[in-house]
């Protein structure tokens, strides 16, 4: 799938199932001028936490640390598997939006002015995360189009594991997403 010099690097189930290429059916993806703020969302499809996710994750990361990747040193230290890089709320987030709402994320021609992550919880193998998604924010400054979404982490019980503010700079209109996607 996707983008083929990228193959290589998937390694797990879900990775190999995820379209990388994000300028394919940009038609179906919210834009700017089109986005409501208030709207609450559940996310297409929920995410169950795999070692083989954090591991890979991690990885991608560079990290080293053997808590992270190695997962008898994790155990020996007292975890029940590696631990989970901070960042990997991001992969959870890309994985369970994919095309639903809130797939303006992954717009041809975003750019990333900063982001929020407040932890509540370490992600756990054997949790199933659902993505809420609430749109909290749009505006405009010089001429840019910010948009701002709450992304609320629930495990299968109900508790929070984290919320992610995440903002990008995004082409304002169908036209200009079209265009950046043809690049």
């Amino acid at each position: 799938m996707g983008i083929k010099r990228l193959d290589n690097f998937m390694t797990t189930e879900k990775q190999r199932g995820f379209e990388t290429d994000f300028r394919l059916d940009t038609e179906t993806y919210e834009v700017w001028d089109e986005i409501e703020v208030g709207r609450v969302a559940t996310a297409k499809q929920t995410f169950l936490i795999k070692e083989e996710d954090i591991l890979a994750w991690n990885w991608s990361a560079l990290e080293d640390d053997p808590l992270f990747v190695d997962p008898d040193a994790a155990r020996a230290q007292g975890h029940d598997h590696v631990v989970a890089h901070p960042l990997f709320a991001v992969q959870i987030a890309f994985y369970c939006i994919e095309k639903g709402p809130g797939n303006w994320l992954r717009s041809p021609g975003a750019r990333n002015p900063g982001q929020k992550l407040i932890f509540y919880e370490p992600f756990r193998v054997g949790e199933e995360i659902t993505l809420t998604t609430t749109t909290v924010d749009k505006w405009v400054r010089r001429d840019k189009y910010y948009l701002q979404d709450r992304y609320d982490y629930h495990n299968q019980q109900g508790t929070v594991k984290a919320i992610w503010y995440a903002t990008l700079i995004l082409p304002p209109n169908r036209a200009e997403l079209a265009r950046f996607a043809a690049q």
